[in-house]
């Protein structure tokens, strides 16, 4: 949580210097490198997004969007879900940073049974093939930049981190970091 609260208030810092914006309902479609800091698991990962309006009681953090976000593992390995706040930072008249801080719950394997013997060939398969998440709830973090072709669609590139900081959970703690392209379409501004 202290985690969580940091990051939306560095978000909330960088956001006060540009006036809130209310995008609308966006929808958007991606592809990630997945497992980019370990190369335990293997193989991209798509990905889908559906953003909200800001709604007026978040204004008093500056007007961040509601989002729901899907990662799915191309190699049937480690997918996950989250929900959480993106704050919207406009550089440009066409060029938008993103941070979002929310929740995720992924289905990867959260540790290997310690009491399984070192040469036991599951213990080694997992050690050795899947990262090792240490908990199935972990935070999502994202860094975004976002160039709007016209009103309704934009391009962009972003940064994602799941882990659980050894707030939600204690232990294992291998993490994700993917990284990837999205295309976004935009209803109504």
């Amino acid at each position: 949580m202290t985690r969580l609260m940091m990051a939306a208030a560095a978000a909330a810092l960088l956001a006060g210097t540009a006036q809130a914006e209310d995008r609308g309902m966006e929808f958007r479609f991606g592809v990630t490198a997945h497992d980019l800091a370990d190369h335990v698991e293997d193989g991209p990962n798509l990905t889908a997004e559906i953003l909200f309006g800001s709604p007026d009681f978040l204004s008093a953090i500056w007007s961040p969007r509601p989002y729901v976000y899907g990662s799915f593992n191309t190699n049937g390995l480690t997918n996950f879900g989250s929900a959480g706040l993106a704050w919207n930072i406009p550089l440009t008249e066409r060029l938008n940073f993103e941070i979002k801080e929310g929740l995720s719950y992924n289905d990867g394997v959260v540790d290997i049974d310690q009491n399984a013997p070192a040469s036991d060939p599951n213990r080694i398969r997992l050690a050795t093939t899947r990262a090792l998440m240490g908990s199935h709830i972990l935070f999502h973090t994202t860094l975004g930049l976002d160039y709007d072709i016209n009103e309704r669609w934009a391009v962009g590139a972003y940064y994602e981190h799941i882990s659980h900081g050894q707030i939600l959970a204690s232990g294992r703690n291998q993490a994700l970091d993917n990284a990837g392209v999205r295309l976004s379409y935009r209803f109504g501004r």
